[in-house]
C-alpha cells in the first residue's frame, strides 16, 4: 500500500491513502469483472473491432456525420451490433424493429436510462421530468395533461410571434431595395421556439425575437456550440462508466452549470410572478401546474422541484423544436415544388388556418413536417440500460435460430432513430429521400383498408415515454411555416452547403465551420 512509503508521523494520511486505494482497487475489480461477464454473454453478437483500446468506437461515432456509423454497422453486421465504448464498456446498437418497440414501448420500465444520462440531466435541469424513471416519468408530481382546451388557443400566440418575425424579415428586404436577403434561419428558429414556449406555456415573454439581449439565450447558444470539442467528448464518453466525471471542473461543465443557473433564474421568476398574479385559473401550462400543485397539498412539488420542472419544460421546448424548425425550412428551400404545394395549401383561405385546420386540414404541410422529423430527428440515439432482459427479435442473429436474445445487466443500449426511421424494409427503396407524398399514400392505403404495415415515427420516442409536448410542437411549427410561406419564398445558398452535427440535438451548420447556423435566401412573394 501507499502507506508503506510514509513514516509513522503521518497516521491519518496513511489511513486515508489506504482506504482510497482499497476503494479504487475494489471498484476497478468490479468494473473489470462486470465488463468481462457482459462480454462473455454477448460473445455471439457481431460488431466492429474497436479502433482504440481507450475510447473503443466512441471517438469514431462522435467524429463521424451523425448516425452514419450506425448505418454502416447495420449494413455490415445486421440489426443488433455489439461495439465497445470507452474503457471497454460493452454497448449495443439495436435497430431491430421488434426489439426497439419492446424496449421503448411494451417493457420501457425494465430499461431505465443509464445512471450517467440521468446525472447529465440532473446537472442541466435538476430533478425534472427528463430525469424521472419508471412510472414517475409518465405521472410526475404536478405534471398536467394536455387537453384540447389547452391546445386550441395556441395558434393565436404562435401566429403573433411568427408575424413579428415576418415583419422584421420584411423590413430587412425593404432595406435591401426588395432584393433577396440571406438570413440564418437557425438563429430565428431558436428565438421563435424560446418565445413560443415562454408565452404559450407560461405567459412569459423572453422577447428574443425582438432582439432583446438575454443571458439565457447566450447561455443556451454557448452550450450548443461548446459541444464539439475534446473535453466535451471525454465527458460524454466516460459518463456511462463514471457518472461522477460530471462533477470535475471542465469547459463543458461550466457551460452546463451556467445554463442551469440562467434557466433557474427565469424559472423562479416565472413561478413567483404567476403566484403573485394568482394565475392558476387560466389555460396555460403554468396555470395547470399551479392548480395541480395546490390540489396535491403537502404532496405537491418541493421548492427544488418547481424550478427543475420549469427548467425542463423550457429546455425541452427550445432545443428540439428550434433545430426541427430550421430543418423544415431548409428542406422546403431545397425542394421548391414541395414549398409551392405547402404555400398553395396555407393560402387557400384568406384567413390564417385555425387550430382545427392545422390539426386536420393541411395534409401536405403535416406530411412535410413528418418527413422532416423522419429524416432529421432532433435526438438521434435513444439510450437505455439493461437489467438481464430477454428481448424478442424480428429475425435471428447471424449464426443462430433464436428470435430472442438475453441482454445482461449493465449493457448500454443505443437505439439509433435515424436507422429505424429510414429503414428500407419499413419505408421502401427510397427511404432516404425527402418525399412527403409517402405520408399521403399511407393515409390513402389506411382508408382503403389495404392493411399496410403501420410505420411508427420514432423522432418523438415511442410508447409511454413518447414526448408529451409533441402536439404542442407540431402546431407551433405548422403555424410558423404557414405565416412565412404566405409572405416569403425560401431558397438555399449553393455556396454554403449544409451538414448536420452532433450537439445537444442534431443541428445544422455550414460545412467547414463549427458554430450552428443555417443560411437561406429569403425574398418576398408577389401576388
Amino acid at each position: 500500500m501507499y502507506s508503506l512509503f510514509l513514516n509513522s508521523h503521518h497516521p491519518v494520511l496513511r489511513v486515508i491513502l489506504d482506504v482510497s486505494l482499497g476503494w479504487f482497487l475494489v471498484s476497478a475489480a468490479r468494473l473489470l469483472w462486470s465488463q468481462f461477464h457482459v462480454a462473455s454473454l454477448l460473445n455471439h453478437v457481431p460488431g466492429p473491432k474497436p479502433p482504440s483500446w481507450l475510447w473503443g468506437s466512441e471517438w469514431h461515432v462522435d467524429e463521424s456525420v451523425p448516425g452514419v456509423p450506425y448505418i454502416r454497422w447495420k449494413q455490415q453486421y445486421g440489426d443488433v451490433v455489439k461495439y465497445k465504448g470507452a474503457l471497454g464498456r460493452n454497448m449495443l446498437a439495436i435497430s431491430d424493429y421488434r426489439a426497439a418497440t419492446y424496449i421503448l414501448g411494451e417493457h420501457v420500465f425494465d430499461f431505465p436510462k443509464p445512471q450517467g444520462v440521468r446525472e447529465w440531466f440532473r446537472l442541466l435541469v435538476g430533478e425534472g421530468l427528463l430525469r424521472l424513471q419508471g412510472k414517475r416519468h409518465t405521472h410526475g408530481k404536478g405534471e398536467p395533461s394536455h387537453p384540447r382546451s389547452i391546445h386550441s388557443p395556441l395558434p393565436d400566440t404562435f401566429y403573433a410571434l411568427a408575424s413579428k418575425m415576418a415583419d422584421t424579415l420584411s423590413s430587412r428586404i425593404d432595406d435591401a431595395q426588395g432584393e433577396a436577403i440571406e438570413e440564418d434561419v437557425q438563429w430565428w428558429a431558436n428565438r421563435f421556439s424560446l418565445d413560443s414556449i415562454g408565452l404559450a406555456a407560461f405567459s412569459y415573454d423572453f422577447k428574443s425575437i425582438s432582439g432583446s439581449d438575454s443571458s439565457l439565450v447566450a447561455a443556451l447558444e454557448s452550450l450548443t456550440n461548446a459541444s464539439h470539442n475534446f473535453s466535451s467528448f471525454v465527458m460524454k464518453a466516460l459518463v456511462f462508466t463514471f457518472p461522477s466525471i460530471l462533477k470535475i471542473p471542465s469547459e463543458k461543465g461550466k457551460y452546463i452549470r451556467n445554463t442551469r443557473e440562467e434557466l433557474g433564474k427565469v424559472a423562479t421568476q416565472m413561478w413567483n410572478e404567476a403566484k403573485a398574479a394568482n394565475a392558476d385559473d387560466g389555460k396555460t401550462l403554468m396555470s395547470l401546474m399551479m392548480r395541480a400543485d395546490r390540489e396535491a397539498g403537502t404532496n405537491g412539488m418541493s421548492p427544488d422541484e418547481i424550478p427543475a420542472q420549469l427548467r425542463t419544460l423550457v429546455q425541452a421546448g427550445y432545443e428540439p423544436v428550434g433545430c426541427t424548425v430550421a430543418w423544415v425550412l431548409y428542406e422546403l428551400a431545397a425542394h421548391p415544388e414541395s414549398q409551392a404545394r405547402v404555400r398553395e395549401e396555407v393560402t387557400a383561405s384568406a384567413a390564417e388556418p385555425s387550430y382545427d385546420d392545422l390539426l386536420e386540414r393541411v395534409p401536405y404541410l403535416d406530411a412535410v413536417l413528418k418527413e422532416c422529423l423522419r429524416l432529421h430527428p432532433a435526438i438521434i440515439e435513444l439510450t437505455h440500460s439493461a437489467k438481464d432482459n430477454v428481448v424478442p427479435l424480428s429475425k435471428p442473429l447471424p449464426g443462430t435460430m433464436a428470435r430472442e436474445m438475453v441482454i445482461p445487466r449493465g449493457t448500454v443500449i443505443n437505439i439509433p432513430v435515424n436507422i429505424l426511421d429510414t429503414d428500407p424494409e419499413v419505408w421502401g427503396a427510397h427511404a432516404a429521400d425527402f418525399r412527403p407524398e409517402r405520408w399521403l399514400e399511407m393515409q390513402a392505403d389506411k382508408k382503403e383498408g389495404h392493411g399496410a404495415r403501420r410505420k411508427e415515427l420514432f423522432a418523438f420516442s415511442f410508447g409511454p415515454r413518447k414526448c408529451p409536448g409533441r402536439q404542442f410542437a407540431l402546431i407551433e411549427m405548422k403555424a410558423l411555416v404557414a405565416i412565412l410561406l404566405r409572405q416569403f419564398n425560401l431558397s438555399v445558398v449553393p455556396e454554403k452547403p449544409i451538414e448536420p452535427f452532433m450537439s445537444f440535438v442534431i443541428r445544422a451548420r455550414v460545412q467547414g465551420r463549427t458554430a450552428s447556423e443555417l443560411p437561406l435566401r429569403i425574398s418576398k412573394i408577389t401576388y
